[in-house]
């Protein structure tokens, strides 16, 4: 079982929030499933599900679209576009 959610924490340092993910994965096949994945597996479809929950989650937040925008502008995917975000 995947349990995720996403929120900006205050930090002191004169910056935006800092975003954070938690991710719970619960049980002998997830865990293992997690592990593999982490060690350059390949992610099955609960995974992907997760993924795309989890990036939903994070684009609610200001810290977390900056991490985003930040993935896009280093030649990751623009999860903002296509999570129907702002870019």
């Amino acid at each position: 079982m995947y349990e995720s959610r996403a929120y900006d924490r205050a930090n002191d340092e004169g910056f935006g929030p800092d975003p954070v993910v938690v991710l719970v994965v619960t049980g002998t096949h997830d865990v293992s499933r997690m592990l593999n994945l982490l060690n350059g597996g390949q992610a099955v479809i609960e995974q992907l599900d997760v993924g795309q929950k989890l990036a939903r989650q994070v684009a609610r937040h200001s810290g977390g679209q900056a991490a985003l925008e930040l993935l896009a502008q280093h030649g990751g995917p623009n999860l903002l576009e296509k999570i129907g975000g702002e870019p």
